[in-house]
């Protein structure tokens, strides 16, 4: 993995309940990622119960999720900030009872390697090096608040830290440049390989957008990856 192993204590003598919760999606992939991600997850943290739940579209709901036991720690699996991040999931949990509800989980460094990972992966497929790209654009879902843009853009400096090209963010809803904008702005500088790094947790409408972008190199989602569990652990342990 990229983004190198993250090192914690053991799990509290008194286990405190760990649940996540993500957005959910109308679309979403073949692949239960969430539940993935939460047996990942209870792997490295024997004797602790792990829930998860979403927020809207998809089940468990995040109400059914919280109903397994009092004052949980509850882990936002969001790679942003933003309206769902800051208001709903609190008002959600806040209904429920007492919980400590973590930071989200991005920009991570380790999440950013996992980025690195997936692109890395679709090159190697391609029999394409790094080098050969002359830009990224770094696929974000993008929000009208300004801390999960910089969030975003931060993701974009670290991303091109690691890797060579230069990489730009971009946004899907809600920010600006757009993907597809993006993606045209490189090939009016003369770019002729441009690739999308997908910052974006699962399968579902977003990702579906970006096969539209016009980039000769789209990377899939993190999906299922170990440095999602390992960043969920090191919250939870920071909070239990």
């Amino acid at each position: 993995m990229s983004g190198g192993a993250i090192t914690g204590r053991n799990p509290p003598e008194r286990f405190r309940r760990l649940v996540l919760l993500a957005h959910g999606t109308r679309r979403p992939g073949p692949v239960p990622f969430l539940e993935r991600v939460a047996q990942d997850v209870a792997a490295r943290l024997p004797g602790v119960d792990v829930g998860h739940g979403y927020v809207e579209f998809q089940s468990p709901s995040a109400v059914e999720a919280l109903r397994g036991g009092a004052n949980p720690v509850v882990v936002p699996v969001f790679l942003g900030s933003g309206h769902h991040v800051e208001k709903d999931l609190p008002a959600m949990v806040g209904e429920h009872g007492p919980a400590r509800i973590t930071e989200h989980l991005g920009p991570h460094p380790a999440l950013i390697g996992a980025v690195v990972d997936r692109l890395g992966a679709r090159l190697e497929e391609r029999g394409a090096h790094w080098g050969d790209l002359d830009g990224i654009v770094l696929a974000a879902a993008g929000s009208r608040r300004a801390a999960p843009v910089r969030e975003a853009e931060r993701a974009a400096r670290e991303m091109e830290s690691r890797v060579g090209p230069p990489v730009r963010a971009a946004y899907l809803s809600g920010g600006a440049p757009s993907v597809s904008e993006a993606v045209a702005a490189w090939r009016a500088e003369g770019a002729r390989s441009i690739a999308v790094a997908s910052y974006l947790l699962a399968e579902g409408r977003f990702s579906a957008a970006l096969r539209s972008s016009g980039a000769e190199v789209l990377a899939p989602p993190i999906g299922h990856h170990a440095a999602l569990a390992e960043v969920v652990v090191e919250r939870y342990l920071r909070a239990a």
